[in-house]
């Protein structure tokens, strides 16, 4: 059973991406996009995950080009006997790429605060996964956060804010704030005091 789907690295990806974003359905050309894979090879591997009970094909109707068509969308079956303990397990791992992505943001130079919530603890409701504050402009960030969600296989939503929006929202209580870190979180970088 693990062989089946653990044995390839894009059999990985997939289910890690779906696992990850276990309310959604998506086709095989947006799993490929958003894991950084090739689609053949997405619909290869899926089929040896469906046959494993792991994910679920669905046919969904999507209009291209003023034609409506059918078109093959996978989506995690939670109902599959492993689910818990592979999401506990992506959720865990995730931990041992974070260093790569650390380092990256710190060598902006002008992070002073990174914390993950949302996805990266379980909670699937929270509005945002990743905060950043600091000084840093947003489209290097935006070039680091895209890398990163390829290698965990899941899109992140993150903001990111000035040290002053920061330290003034804590200041008057602001709600995104106090909700965001009144949840579970983890603590990646802080040059705070």
């Amino acid at each position: 059973m693990l062989t089946k789907l653990f044995s390839s690295p894009v059999r990985v990806k997939i289910l890690k991406f779906l696992v990850m974003n276990e309310n959604g359905s998506f086709s095989a050309q947006d799993v490929a996009q958003k894991t950084g894979s090739v689609i053949r090879s997405v619909n290869k591997e899926a089929v040896k995950l469906i046959d494993a009970g792991a994910i679920i094909e669905e046919i969904k109707p999507e209009t291209i080009n003023k034609k409506t068509v059918k078109v093959k969308h996978y989506r995690i079956n939670k109902d599959f006997i492993l689910f818990n303990e592979i999401k506990s397990l992506f959720l865990k791992t995730q931990v041992l790429d974070l260093d790569n992505f650390k380092s990256k943001l710190v060598k902006l130079g002008k992070i002073n605060y990174v914390v993950l919530t949302g996805k990266f603890v379980g909670d699937n409701s929270a509005a945002v996964d990743l905060l950043l504050v600091g000084d840093a402009e947003h489209k290097k960030c935006e070039k680091i956060v895209s890398e990163f969600e390829k290698k965990i296989g899941f899109e992140i939503n993150w903001t990111l804010m000035s040290l002053e929006e920061y330290d003034y929202r804590q200041k008057i209580g602001d709600m995104f704030i106090y909700n965001l870190l009144g949840r579970k979180t983890i603590e990646v970088y802080s040059k705070f005091v």
